[in-house]
């Protein structure tokens, strides 16, 4: 920030490309020498992919620590809203992102939502605060408009590791971002498909967004933490709550408390279409782009760029990258092709996310 001869003071930037064309690597390999440069990162891991970061980059290994969550009982309640916001205005606020993501109902709706809401407030006010507590509440309002909510979300409650979303107030313990690199794992996400339609989401994938949506608000208590310290929120598939009315709001709010709190926000996502809406690409400040074969994602990846997305030489350029190479907007505005390359091998081991026969393969 206040970089002389900048175009932009935004910290964010987004990482774009089509599978296996080294997006994940690139921007690995940014956090890793930003936290051997002292600053402070919380990685959004929902693929599992940096599990051994312990093994394979030892020299850092005590200051890396891996929350994987599984479905296990101890576990229980650690994604609940109430539990893992330390401010009751974020958690209450956060429930009922939750609530009315997984049961459909809009603020719109002049008959479900207020009584949704009546539930969650009188829960925020009660000395046990969860989300099963919510289901509780609505059980005494007595209504049928209140049966019928309480019905929808115990109904998803039954699901294994729905188990880390609800809890009925008791769960002690809470999740602590207290290392310099901090990797949050969900174990059996159940990620939609990019080009299922929002209405099309199944329960498990309903639940997963939500978790994905939870982790991600929760990092905005990170991302206020030690103004003097450069933090970064790594959002790996970030196109899966991008989708979601929820989710491309938190992405904004992230954003803008990143920019006045010395925090940049890292958006690892296919398509540019995921990021172009105007408030958010007006606030992405360096980007990273690999390589793409479908003509529609290369005219839209040069327009968010700035540069003529008709000319075929540019088109060409981002069609012809190669393994490693991604074009590349810097702060000043200026666009060219980089070459990504870790100099060290062991790094290059530690970030390679292929499939190991085909590792071997390259070998």
């Amino acid at each position: 920030q206040g970089v002389k001869g900048s175009v932009t003071n935004a910290l964010a930037a987004a990482f774009l490309g089509s599978l296996g064309g080294g997006k994940s690597f690139c921007n690995n390999l940014i956090i890793y020498y930003a936290v051997l440069f002292g600053g402070k990162a919380v990685i959004v891991d929902p693929k599992s992919e940096r599990g051994n970061w312990q093994e394979t980059l030892p020299d850092i290994a005590q200051e890396i620590k891996i929350v994987n969550l599984t479905s296990e009982d101890k576990n229980r309640g650690l994604l609940d809203p109430y539990v893992i916001m330390k401010r009751t205005k974020d958690a209450e606020s956060l429930a009922i992102d939750i609530l009315t993501f997984l049961t459909g109902i809009s603020s719109r709706d002049g008959e479900k939502f207020p009584v949704l809401r009546r539930a969650i407030r009188s829960v925020t006010q009660s000395k046990k605060r969860g989300l099963l507590r919510v289901i509780d509440k609505l059980r005494k309002d007595g209504s049928p408009v209140a049966e019928n909510i309480a019905d929808h979300i115990e109904s998803m409650t039954d699901y294994d590791f729905a188990h880390l979303l609800f809890s009925d107030g008791d769960v002690e313990q809470s999740i602590s971002l207290d290392r310099q690199l901090n990797i949050i794992q969900v174990a059996d996400l159940v990620l939609p498909d990019k080009d299922t339609k929002f209405e099309e989401y199944t329960t498990m994938e309903l639940l997963s967004v939500a978790m994905l949506i939870v982790i991600s608000t929760f990092a905005l208590d990170f991302i206020h933490s030690d103004r003097s310290i450069f933090k970064m929120v790594d959002l790996d598939e970030a196109w899966t709550f991008l989708q979601v009315a929820q989710g491309k709001a938190l992405s904004n709010k992230l954003i803008r408390a990143g920019r006045s709190m010395n925090a940049a926000v890292y958006f690892v996502t296919q398509n540019s279409g995921d990021v172009d809406d105007e408030k958010m690409k007006n606030n992405i400040g360096l980007k990273f782009a690999f390589r793409s074969t479908d003509i529609k994602e290369i005219k839209n990846t040069l327009e968010f760029f700035g540069v003529d997305k008709e000319d075929e030489g540019n088109q060409k350029r981002l069609r012809d990258l190669e393994n490693g190479q991604c074009l590349f907007q810097d702060l000043y505005g200026r666009v060219g092709v980089i070459q990504i390359h870790p100099v060290f091998s062991d790094l290059f081991h530690a970030f390679d996310t292929r499939p190991p026969v085909q590792t071997e393969e390259m070998r």
